[in-house]
């Protein structure tokens, strides 16, 4: 596994590698001990350093947002610290090379771009021959540790920006690998849609015998992917009342317009169903609980502006990772939290309790 390995080795990055790359840039031995002579010289200096530094790039926004709180700053401010006394070491081994690696790899991941980091490179390195400048009157002895310390800092930017280079390769190939997956998950979904007994006459989503053949085949999918999968069952609320009070043709309405926000608001890999009567389902694949809910929420907002009169009750379950319910398993437990769910409103209400879940799914057939 690439976790039980560090930058270094996962980048095949060896001791004879560091050479070269330091022969490369004309970096000597008698140079890298020049640089590690100041290091008393740099502890004795290094807070004025740091704070000179972040003085100036707090002057930029696009930096300061970076940055975003005090926490981080404090956070900031100790790894640069140790960054300047590591350049100053003595020490340009492995350990070394591996810290420069990781110093590209949080950079990527934390959003700062290249050019920021160049931006900050140049300040540092001005703020440090500026006081060397202080220390060192005779540019006899100056330049040749100016040139040193240059020449260590382009040995880090090279490292870092591998990493760089790493990390945005690995992007791709994990945004290929996800196209490649979703091409075949719509494969396989249009090998479904082409299956008109699976539809619902009334709202044209998939019926209980479409949903079923889905839950299957979508379950075992997770299980081969090791991914999540949610489903949310709802219902409409005092059904039986709308029928009875308005007439089945606004009952049917209602089912028509739920069924249009259900297919406005499920994303282009999810399934859309009516278990039978009053009660729908939307499969969604590799879908969090949260990610679930938020579908879920949104289709209850629709319904409502469509139909102000009129209330839906929703439950959502997920299954997998570690562990994956059955197809009926899981519409059952996301039934009794839609059940739970409607018996809260209804208690609120002051009015009687429906049919239990059980009931309920039973007598959808």
């Amino acid at each position: 596994m690439m976790t039980d390995k560090t930058l270094l080795e996962q980048m095949r990055i060896n001791e004879i590698e560091i050479f070269h790359r330091m022969q490369l840039l004309d970096l000597s031995q008698d140079e890298l001990d020049l640089i590690a002579s100041l290091k008393k010289l740099i502890e004795s200096e290094i807070e004025d350093i740091v704070e000179a530094f972040y003085r100036h790039q707090t002057e930029f926004d696009e930096i300061s947002i970076v940055i975003g709180d005090s926490e981080t700053m404090r956070r900031l401010r100790a790894a640069q610290r140790k960054y300047i006394i590591e350049m100053f070491s003595g020490y340009y081994d492995g350990e070394y090379v591996n810290s420069r690696l990781r110093i590209g790899l949080v950079h990527k991941r934390i959003g700062v771009e290249p050019k920021l980091f160049l931006s900050g490179v140049r300040t540092l390195k001005h703020i440090l021959f500026s006081t060397l400048e202080r220390h060192f009157a005779d540019p006899a002895i100056l330049r040749p540790i100016m040139v040193a310390i240059d020449k260590l800092f382009f040995f880090d930017i090279t490292l870092v920006f591998d990493t760089y280079i790493d990390t945005l390769v690995s992007e791709v190939e994990s945004a290929k690998k996800r196209t490649e997956a979703y091409a075949y998950a719509l494969e396989e979904k249009a090998k479904t849609l082409g299956n008109h007994a699976e539809r619902d006459s009334l709202t044209g989503l998939y019926n209980k015998r479409g949903m079923m053949k889905i839950m299957k085949s979508e379950l075992r999918m997770a299980q081969r992917r090791h991914t999540l999968l949610s489903l949310i069952y709802i219902d409409v609320n005092k059904f039986k009342h709308i029928n009875d009070t308005y007439g089945h043709a606004k009952g049917d309405e209602i089912l028509i317009s739920l069924g249009h926000c259900m297919s406005n608001q499920v994303r282009s890999a999810d399934f859309a169903c009516r278990v039978g009567g009053d009660e729908f389902c939307v499969i969604l694949p590799d879908c969090d609980h949260a990610g679930a809910q938020q579908i879920a929420q949104r289709i209850a907002s629709e319904f409502s502006l469509e139909n102000p009169d009129f209330s839906i009750s929703i439950g959502v379950s997920e299954t997998g990772t570690q562990e994956y319910m059955s197809e009926d398993a899981l519409i059952k437990d996301a039934d009794q939290r839609m059940y739970l769910h409607k018996t809260g409103a209804n208690l609120r209400a002051g009015a009687a309790p429906e049919r239990t879940a059980q009931e309920r799914y039973k007598a959808a057939g």
